[in-house]
């Protein structure tokens, strides 16, 4: 299963509030919206380089989030010599639970491993993927 791969189609009212939060949010630095006709189809977060060590070229975030709750929040860390990226998914996938992770460095769908957010509201879903991606940020200073 791909990234735009779902049984649902995109959820627009959720899409337009994330979109709506993510614009104020201190470790963003721009909103992005593919749209497809008039719907938010993909959220590009770009994340303010100026919080992470030299040698990282681009940071962002990418979310989707569909009608039947399955989301898909992909994590991209350009460097000058490879890409770091991990995701957070809900979606069925034949290698672990319908909610699930995919680790650093790869995002290989077959290391993904069973993943138990306490609340599947789609605030507090994004809200616990930027703090993971804070805590990527910190360890990146360490």
């Amino acid at each position: 299963m791909t990234m735009a791969d779902s049984a649902a189609p995109v959820d627009a009212a959720v899409m337009e509030d994330i979109r709506s939060r993510m614009q104020t949010h201190p470790v963003i630095e721009s909103v992005t919206a593919e749209r497809a006709g008039d719907t938010i189809s993909l959220l590009e977060l770009e994340i303010d380089l100026d919080r992470y060590p030299e040698g990282i070229d681009e940071a962002r975030l990418e979310i989707r989030w569909y009608t039947n709750g399955d989301y898909n929040m992909h994590y991209i860390e350009t460097h000058s010599d490879r890409v770091w990226q991990c995701r957070w998914d809900r979606h069925q996938n034949p290698h672990t639970q319908r909610t699930h992770f995919h680790p650093l460095p790869a995002a290989d769908s077959k290391t993904a491993v069973p993943d138990q957010p306490p609340d599947h509201h789609p605030s507090a879903i994004v809200t616990r993927t930027l703090a993971n991606v804070r805590d990527r940020i910190e360890d990146l200073w360490e």
